[in-house]
């Protein structure tokens, strides 16, 4: 994949490769696939639409990213599918976080791990992704989670008929997890001339905080936006008077857990706590939707007020701090900027050297210099060593032993950021033996191949870029391309 498949095939115009049909795209596909690697391409067909398309759900960290994949790929490899049914995917091959998911609530970090286990979708996604506690159900018998009850049908199910998952088809086996983007959680806040009343009513245009004062914010420490600490960095807050209001993820999401991490890094120590006096920010991991002063309100001292939206996901966060005068939130950079919300303020960087707002320009502002694969070999990247893998990271511990997934508070850049990772099962590549998702046909594991074949390219990790996400390390995708190929 080294060569440009732009330069190679190009973003063609769509009536070329209609005029291509079906057997001019696999053709592509195959050529695409052959250079990739040496590992054995699964059988089936590219671009079949009738039995190859695949859905995904998990993370909203990265679901702006397989949207904009999901459009890029059918473009590059199979244009329009002629003759393809009507379905939530369109003329693309794949649809993550499909409207189904979304409206059951079923979307998010913790819902991914849940998807995969239970075998109801053909990837998942999450974003950190996971703790040795998760990992080993996970790997365990098929619904080891539990919470394999669906209400919805997913789009492109593995299984003929019925919502009953996991099926009896489905093998125990070992699963891959591997990153395809990074991105940069903003902190929202919803002030306007309308709710800033004191003075001349007028409201800040941009904000600027350090650890300390994210700290006190969404420890529920300052109660008010006119607070003496906020208003020595901000001057403009002189004139909001308004009590603070803190927005935070209705469900287990992998954007709180990057946020924590930072809070960690940066504050653990909550010194000059008001609200759960005496709890450090390490607390509150274990738990993903704890936060001080949430769960007994009015009984861990003077704390402002918490609120959630009544949905999973990220732009029903979004949503929510467009609706809370007073309001702050997080979201990943990629649904804050979808949003309405009037500031999105710049943070001291790690260095304390200046203020970093999440994004230059269309990208994500982070810094994923001191990562590191895990172990050393083409198994180990995709996280199949039990010993280090992608979740075995000290989330306290800036880089020793070696950081693999914790951007946060590193460098000059931006320090609240994170990177968005896909799981999927090893053994998929033949569908005439048992698998980990029996159902699954020939073309949908074909599709499975390509499609991540392809979006661990240097050629579409490049347009991350514009899409407020941050393409991974140039060095990254060889050796996790074929980690994922081998593995397969």
């Amino acid at each position: 994949m080294e060569m440009s498949l732009q330069k190679r095939f190009g973003l063609r115009p769509r009536a070329l490769l209609v005029g291509l049909g079906v057997l001019g795209c696999c053709v592509l596909a195959n050529l695409v696939l052959a250079e990739a690697s040496s590992a054995a391409v699964p059988a089936g067909n590219g671009c079949v639409a009738s039995d190859g398309k695949i859905s995904g759900r998990g993370a909203s960290y990265q679901a702006h990213a397989e949207a904009y994949f999901a459009e890029l790929y059918n473009q590059d490899q199979c244009g329009n599918t002629p003759g393809s049914p009507a379905d939530v995917a369109g003329e693309n091959m794949l649809a993550y976080n499909y409207p189904a998911a979304e409206a059951a609530s079923a979307t998010g970090a913790s819902a991914g791990l849940k998807a995969a286990s239970c075998r109801t979708d053909a990837y998942a996604g999450d974003s950190l992704p996971y703790t040795e506690a998760q990992l080993a159900e996970l790997n365990g018998v098929p619904g080891k989670t539990g919470g394999c009850s669906l209400t919805f049908d997913p789009p492109f199910k593995p299984q003929a008929t019925g919502n009953k998952y996991p099926n009896a088809e489905d093998i125990q086996a070992p699963i891959m997890s591997f990153p395809i983007a990074g991105s940069s959680v903003a902190l929202p806040v919803n002030l306007t001339n309308a709710v800033c009343t004191a003075g001349t009513k007028v409201a800040p245009t941009s904000l600027q905080f350090n650890a300390k004062e994210v700290s006190r914010i969404f420890g529920g420490d300052a109660a008010k936006w006119n607070d003496a600490e906020l208003v020595a960095n901000n001057p403009t807050l002189a004139n909001c008077e308004g009590a603070i209001t803190r927005v935070v993820r209705f469900d287990s999401a992998g954007t709180t857990e990057i946020f924590k991490a930072y809070l960690v890094r940066a504050e653990n120590g909550r010194s000059s706590a008001t609200c759960a006096v005496g709890k450090t920010w390490s607390n509150y991991t274990k738990t993903n939707t704890e936060w001080p002063g949430k769960q007994s309100p009015g009984t861990e001292g003077t704390c402002t007020t918490i609120t959630t939206a009544a949905k999973s996901g990220g732009p029903e966060e979004v949503k929510k701090i467009e609706e809370t005068p007073n309001g702050i939130g997080y979201a990943d950079l990629p649904d804050a900027a979808a949003g309405k919300v009037p500031i999105t303020p710049s943070v001291q960087n790690a260095t304390a050297t200046s203020y970093q707002g999440p994004n230059i320009g269309e990208s994500a502002n982070c810094n994923y210099s001191v990562l590191t694969l895990p172990g050393g070999s083409p198994e180990d990247y995709v996280g199949l060593d039990t010993e280090d893998n992608w979740g075995t990271n000290n989330q306290e511990n800036p880089g020793s032993p070696p950081n693999h997934q914790n951007a946060t508070d590193l460098g000059s850049k931006y320090p609240i950021c994170g990177i968005t990772f896909d799981l999927v099962y090893t053994g998929l590549d033949n569908a005439a033996v048992p698998n980990a998702i029996g159902p699954l046909t020939a073309d949908q594991r074909r599709t499975l191949y390509s499609y991540f074949t392809w979006v661990l390219s240097s050629t579409f990790q490049d347009k991350l870029s514009s899409i407020n996400y941050a393409p991974l390390p140039t060095a990254w995708l060889g050796p996790l391309t074929e980690g994922f190929q081998e593995n397969f």
